[in-house]
């Protein structure tokens, strides 16, 4: 067997395990679904959208990227709120979980060359600036964008669905107003670290609340806005850096130094002498 008949096995094993696994999935899904599977039909395929945009778009931003995979738990937290409140009269939590597995396994993996059954990652397209900084460009912005948007969407529906008072509300309106503050104007290290670690104190605080108030909505809206702030606030939205992060947030790149290459003739040359000179020594 040849290196070429080697590599083919491997490619059809990723190709069978991973389909494999995706058939296990979906059977499960419709066994627990039963006689219910076209009403939960819809929560699974949105699941899969969702989870494959995650790795094959969003993933060409890091921040965006990063902050998505955030709300994986959140959306499922407040899925499983909404099922214990009946107010869709079908479960949506686990379908919506095994759709994003389903999604998950088909975007992050590649299926087809010789990467067949790898992880996929994207191919770096930033650009190093001059003064260290990466640049942005339309692609970024939107990418942003269109996740800020999404994120507020979700705070959103939640609020409609299980608190839709004023006070749920102001607390959206205030975590995106938030994490708009901390992106856009960065504090000093310290008390930027500090102020992030006071996100998931307060989102626990507000489950507290929630539960002695009956607004199950406000732990979650609290959460879905800061993440939109923060892609709203940490990004240039205009001018030439259109798309780019802003600093201090931003790590700055470096150059590596390439070293000069003498040609091979001239370092014969200069080695020669060298030689010439050491043979009577030898001798």
């Amino acid at each position: 067997m040849g290196v070429r008949d080697l590599l083919k096995n491997d490619v059809w094993a990723g190709r069978i395990f991973y389909g494999t696994l995706i058939a296990v999935l979906l059977g499960v899904f419709a066994w627990l679904a039963g006689g219910r599977i076209l009403q939960t039909l819809p929560f699974l395929s949105i699941g899969a959208v969702y989870a494959f945009v995650l790795y094959r778009v969003v993933s060409q931003s890091v921040r965006a990227f990063v902050v998505m995979q955030w709300t994986l738990l959140l959306n499922y937290f407040t899925l499983i709120s909404i099922d214990v409140s009946d107010r869709l009269a079908i479960p949506a939590s686990a379908p919506w979980f095994a759709g994003f597995l389903v999604g998950g396994i088909i975007g992050g993996h590649v299926w087809s060359g010789r990467g067949t059954g790898a992880e996929f990652r994207q191919p770096r397209k930033r650009v190093l600036r001059h003064d260290g900084t990466y640049d942005g460009g339309w692609r970024l912005a939107l990418i942003n964008a269109a996740c800020a948007a999404v994120l507020l969407a979700m705070g959103t529906v939640q609020l409609l669905l299980l608190s839709p008072t004023p006070a749920s509300v102001a607390v959206l309106a205030a975590a995106t107003l938030a994490g708009w503050a901390l992106f856009r104007f960065p504090p000093p290290l310290g008390i930027r670290n500090g102020l992030l670690l006071v996100i998931p104190v307060v989102f626990f605080v507000l489950i507290f609340l929630a539960g002695a108030s009956g607004q199950l909505g406000m732990p979650a809206a609290w959460a879905y806005g800061v993440l939109a702030g923060i892609l709203i606030g940490g990004r240039y939205w205009s001018g030439p850096r259109l798309g780019a992060p802003r600093p201090p947030f931003v790590v700055p790149g470096q150059r590596r130094r390439r070293r000069k290459r003498r040609p091979k003739a001239k370092q014969a040359k200069l080695s020669a002498p060298k030689d010439q000179a050491s043979e009577p020594a030898a001798r």
